[in-house]
């Protein structure tokens, strides 16, 4: 007898070794394609876990702005004060001003001198110098910061910083002013000299003219290179003079005052106060998502 396939009216005849199985197949219901229930948690859910656990919260927000206005109110403040300093400076025979010290050289100076640190890993109490940096924009001007404990002992150390600052250079301006002086003493005098021949050998021209023409031509002749050097002298001395002018040759000066500061730089209270707040609301909510997750983890733990 043939076997027909599983369906009924199935002419195909069913093949030989294999075992039939009805078909009980049904059509799939797609609830059952779906996976696994989500687990997300709704912003509803979080919203009531913080409400739950609010006193948590408030509790990590009012240590933090406790510690933090403990630590603003109760340290000792810190007083700066600053000032610009522009370096002095003076003109060369080649024309171009030179600083009296290099603002690198001179920034060195005052931080080994007078800065925070006085070896690696010891540190000087203050006054100190905090900061010694060129000011931005700027070639000639120093800004010099001082730290001190009180108001006045900031404003007294950094004027005393600047005074000695400013003794050194004044020495090397004095020097180069000096020198250029004495060029011009020099130059006036030996234009004194060449003027007084010069007008000698004017006269005697003028003598010879009426007597010997042909020995005033030579005379005059003669008088030609000193009224030449008479000329060069004279702009040479318009040139050294030109180099004392405020343009090429200045002291070092301050530009402003030194005055003491009115307020603390540290602590910042408000910053301070900001940034504990902030630490203590962000460890509060922290706190309460981690001790909810292990009430969770507890709970769905099966009893043994």
């Amino acid at each position: 007898m043939t076997r027909h396939g599983g369906s009924v009216g199935d002419p195909r005849p069913w093949p030989s070794g294999l075992a039939y199985t009805p078909s009980t197949s049904p059509h799939m219901n797609p609830n059952e394609m779906t996976g696994p229930a989500d687990d997300e948690i709704s912003l509803l859910e979080l919203w009531q876990i913080l409400v739950g656990r609010k006193w948590l919260i408030l509790i990590s927000f009012a240590a933090c702005v406790g510690a933090g206005a403990a630590y603003a109110f109760l340290k000792a403040p810190v007083y700066e004060a600053s000032v610009l300093l522009r370096v002095g400076q003076f003109s060369t025979n080649a024309g171009q001003p030179v600083l009296l010290e290099s603002m690198n050289e001179l920034s060195s100076r005052v931080t080994i001198a007078h800065g925070a640190s006085i070896a690696e890993g010891v540190k000087r109490p203050r006054p100190f110098i905090t900061e010694a940096v060129v000011q931005r924009g700027s070639t000639t001007t120093l800004q010099l910061t001082a730290e001190a404990d009180t108001p006045e002992q900031a404003a007294q150390f950094l004027q005393g910083v600047v005074a000695e600052v400013k003794r050194a250079h004044a020495a090397d301006f004095q020097d180069n002013v000096a020198l250029i002086n004495e060029r011009l003493r020099t130059l006036v005098e030996r234009r004194s000299a060449l003027q007084k021949q010069y007008d000698e050998i004017t006269q005697l021209i003028e003598q010879l003219k009426e007597r010997n023409p042909v020995q005033a031509s030579l005379v005059m002749m003669e008088r030609g290179p000193l009224s030449n050097t008479i000329n060069e002298l004279d702009a040479e001395r318009l040139r050294l003079s030109q180099q004392l002018g405020p343009l090429q040759s200045r002291p070092t000066v301050l530009l402003g005052e030194i005055v003491a500061p009115t307020q603390a730089s540290e602590p910042k209270k408000a910053l301070v106060l900001a940034i504990a707040a902030l630490l203590g609301l962000m460890g509060g909510v922290m706190l309460a998502f981690g001790l909810e997750f292990v009430a969770k983890a507890k709970a769905s733990k099966p009893k043994a």
